[in-house]
């Protein structure tokens, strides 16, 4: 049997091909064509079906060298990628501590001789696809949400009272209008009836003539701050054609992913609070649901499972571990906040918590968690979600 260590590299990968006898051949490739085929040589010298080859999941520069290893012909049970953690925790067993890419391919090789490994997964289908859309769409929506933090600040230096009147600062028709109007001069110098033209192009349901007045009226005695108001406007305006811009590739976003789920159709959406955009998330990062033996191991890759602090007497505070997948964390999180109010049982599961003095993220964290092994049981067993089965 072959153990091949990889020490993954942006540049260059450090690699030890270990054999059971412990002879081992460190060597390093360029993250190239050039040095993928010297890597083929290398493979070509021995039996391909004796070798297990084993390397970190971390960043996204594994992913060409563990494609490279799929077309050569490997099967994906010969290629272990490996926890972080785990690999760190090996690695410090070396009482010297010592840490360099060829000594971290060797510690690699021997956990896959000797030690117990546990793999994380990794998806080459349809799945990957799901799951840059979803991980894309996810990282969008964050810039928005900063996005909308920073327009706010402008507006409420320039025009103060608008928040006032509109609410909701980005609904169509509050966007339109303070493109269009983007200080309270501009605002008050026009009429009532200019606005009320804006209002009718921007808005299918409209808005009441009494609440543009209102807006007429706040511009005409606003304390909005006059000086650096030409670079404050001209910041706003740039904004929101970031923020338009945002709002059309998420919209096409969604789009993309709804066309994915929709050739998937799997029970996971028969589960109260799980919408496409949430729901295609979970799917994409869990991947395989037969990676996973139990409930609790894919509560603990969600990272939502509880991180003990306990010494002697001492007990601390157990907050969830986060470790695992941020994006199955979030999307599960945010499914359980909709299912607490949406289904009855969760609803009441969610109030209980409350009554007890837990916050309100606590609470629904303990909904996820409950959520988690609804998931997990209705994509292990290809089953429609049943709200008798809910105790």
């Amino acid at each position: 049997m072959f153990y091949l260590g990889i020490d993954v590299g942006k540049f260059s990968h450090s690699l030890c091909l270990l054999d059971n006898g412990g002879q081992n051949n460190v060597f390093q490739i360029d993250n190239s064509r050039a040095g993928f085929e010297k890597l083929s040589d290398k493979l070509n010298e021995i039996n391909l079906n004796d070798l297990l080859i084993g390397m970190e999941a971390t960043g996204h520069y594994f992913l060409n060298i563990y494609d490279f290893f799929l077309q050569f012909g490997l099967s994906q049970e010969q290629i272990a990628l490996l926890n972080p953690l785990q690999v760190k925790s090996f690695r410090n067993t070396n009482l010297r501590g010592t840490k360099t890419d060829n000594v971290d391919a060797k510690r690699i090789a021997s956990l896959l001789r000797f030690g117990e490994f546990k793999r994380c997964n990794v998806s080459v289908d349809i799945m990957m696809n799901l799951r840059e859309l979803t991980r894309l769409r996810s990282d969008l929506v964050a810039n928005l949400s900063s996005l909308k933090r920073k327009i706010i600040s402008v507006v409420d230096r320039i025009f103060p009272e608008f928040g006032t009147v509109f609410s909701n600062r980005f609904g169509t028709t509050a966007l339109e209008l303070i493109s269009n109007y983007s200080t309270p001069e501009e605002m008050s110098d026009v009429s009532v009836d200019d606005l009320m033209d804006i209002v009718k192009r921007a808005s299918r349901r409209g808005i009441s003539k009494s609440k543009i007045e209102k807006l007429h009226v706040s511009a005409q005695n606003s304390i909005g701050i006059t000086f650096g108001k030409e670079a404050f406007k001209f910041e706003l305006q740039i904004l929101i054609d970031r923020l338009k811009m945002f709002q059309n590739q998420i919209d096409t976003l969604e789009n993309e992913i709804e066309k994915i789920v929709d050739t998937l159709n799997p029970n996971i959406f028969s589960i109260p609070g799980i919408g496409k955009t949430t729901g295609a998330a979970i799917l994409s990062e869990i991947g395989n649901i037969q990676n996973f033996s139990s409930a609790i191991k894919l509560i603990a890759f969600a990272g939502l499972d509880p991180k003990s602090k306990e010494s002697g007497t001492y007990q601390g505070k157990t907050p969830i571990s986060k470790r695992g997948s941020k994006y199955l964390r979030n999307a599960i999180w945010y499914s359980a906040m909709v299912a607490s109010r949406v289904n009855p049982t969760l609803r009441q599961k969610y109030e209980k918590q409350r009554k007890k003095g837990k916050s309100h993220r606590y609470a629904v964290t303990a909904i996820a968690n409950k959520l988690t092994k609804i998931i997990y049981h209705i994509l292990k067993y290809d089953c429609l979600f049943d709200p008798k089965k809910l105790v």
